[in-house]
This record gives structure tokens, C-alpha cells and sequence, in this order.
């Protein structure tokens, strides 16, 4: 939160980005969020043995490479050069 929001500000819910934000676990990977759904995820199957959740793991990784994909085409359009040299430099999940 501390990487999206200053103390106090108010914030209205948007699907537009309106920052770049590269700090913070964004330095490491562009979906920090994502990669920490699907090592949870990940774990769960290996700790339960779970063909089931195995199947969940790859749909929900299927999912996130689509969403993915659309996110990184609007932050393309919406921050140009500035999106490609963070994309340049930082990898979309490890």
C-alpha cells in the first residue's frame, strides 16, 4: 500500500492507471502481486498433493498471462517510453 498511496490520500477506483510505479516489490517484477497469488497457490499443492489444485494453479496461471498481457498493453498506450524502459529493466515475474 505504501508503494501506491501516500498517507491520508484518497483515491478513487479506477481501471485507468494513472501512475508507473517502479518502486517498492515493483523493482523485482512487474506483477509482485501475481507471482505471490501463485507461489501461495503453488505451495498449497505441493503441501495437500492435489491434482485438483494443480489444475487450479495452471488455470489461474493461464488467467493471470492473459490479464497480464491486456495490463501491459494499456500501461504501453497510457505511459510510452517511460513503460518500455521499466519493461526493458524489470522482468514481468522473476
Amino acid at each position: 500500500m505504501v508503494s501506491h498511496y501516500r498517507p491520508g490520500e484518497t483515491v478513487a477506483v479506477s481501471l485507468v492507471p494513472e501512475d508507473l510505479i517502479a518502486s517498492g516489490p515493483y523493482r523485482f517484477s512487474r506483477n509482485p502481486m501475481y507471482v505471490s497469488e501463485q507461489s501461495i497457490l503453488l505451495g498449497w499443492v505441493l503441501y495437500f498433493g492435489s491434482p485438483r489444485l494443480f489444475g487450479c494453479a495452471v488455470a489461474l496461471a493461464g488467467a493471470m498471462r492473459y490479464a497480464v498481457s491486456r495490463e501491459e498493453r494499456t500501461l504501453r498506450h497510457r505511459f510510452g517510453e517511460r513503460w518500455h524502459a521499466y519493461a526493458a529493466k524489470v522482468p514481468r515475474w522473476l
